[in-house]
């Protein structure tokens, strides 16, 4: 019994595991998530790299070529106005993903603090927050990003700050529900019990501790947030010319479709793939950050 129990003293214990590896363990099993987080590096990284890897400038023109199909000069061919469609679609993409990240970053920051202010306080704090919010749902933000599209003018920094302001709401609810039921635990009661400052409860441990749902949902609200944007500048009212996104784009492609159908092609496809990727992206990282709901 003795060499037993030496034997089992001498052998290395098991190294454990935190929850965020654990997390990544199983997000590197979901094969669809992975393909689409690389996708999603390979656009982020060629729309930063744009201004040096791009074949032409964004508002270079030839008229005397015009708007022509594919070839080895231009591999997604050029618009009515002679400039090349994939200088065009790579410039797009850094306003498109642009809108996308800092729109969600406001809603994000907006939506994360109002949500754990309402639900860590309770009471008619509560009450009266979610009131708000729920006004809030009921107007016509696309209408309201419109007028204030008309009456301030068409800028980025507007763009950024309106669909940000439209997009916090959703957040703030799932993080007061998150923070309902945190706020019962003994940990927090520990610090109350320590007297902790409220904010100094709501920073350092209730907000850590809903990252999880925030961040899967901050992976849908970006294709939500670059949608919106298109649909603005399909209208005419998000990025003016001769700057490009991937709505403008497609709106430029929607007219011309039937005699240059590869203007509204491409630019599609390019919205169309990086919107799914980061919807699987968004369902891999659930399935992993909650191993109730995994697969595997």
């Amino acid at each position: 019994m003795l060499n037993n129990e030496l034997s089992a003293q001498s052998q290395p214990l098991e190294k454990g595991t935190s929850l965020t590896q654990d997390a990544f363990a199983r997000l590197r099993k979901n094969k669809m998530a992975m393909a689409s987080l690389l996708i999603l590096l390979l656009i982020i990284v060629v729309s930063l790299l744009t201004p040096w890897i791009a074949p032409y400038s964004y508002e270079e023109q030839n008229l005397d070529l015009g708007a022509s199909a594919p070839s080895a000069a231009h591999w997604l061919g050029t618009d009515v106005l002679g400039r090349d469609q994939l200088t065009r679609i790579m410039y797009g993409s850094r306003i498109s993903l642009m809108v996308g990240f800092i729109a969600t970053a406001v809603a994000l920051t907006i939506g994360v603090l109002w949500g754990s202010v309402a639900g860590f306080v309770g009471g008619r704090v509560d009450a009266i927050m979610m009131r708000i919010v729920d006004a809030l749902y009921a107007l016509p933000f696309t209408i309201f990003i419109i007028l204030l599209s008309v009456i301030f003018g068409s800028s980025l920094l507007l763009l950024f700050l309106a669909i940000g302001a439209v997009e916090w709401l959703t957040m703030a609810r799932i993080v007061r529900g998150q923070v309902l039921t945190i706020k019962r635990q003994e940990f927090v009661e520990a610090a109350i019990s320590m007297g902790l400052s409220p904010w100094r409860i709501i920073s350092r441990h209730l907000i850590p501790n809903v990252l999880g749902p925030v961040i899967v949902y901050t992976t849908l609200t970006i294709p939500s947030v670059i949608l919106l944007e298109s649909f603005l500048s399909f209208l005419g009212l998000g990025v003016q010319p001769p700057a490009s996104s991937w709505g403008s784009l497609i709106s430029d492609g929607v007219e011309t479709m039937e005699e240059y159908p590869w203007l509204l092609i491409f630019p599609g496809l390019v919205l169309t793939i990086t919107l799914f990727s980061l919807n699987f992206l968004g369902d891999g990282l659930r399935d992993a950050l909650d191993p109730r709901a995994s697969k595997d």
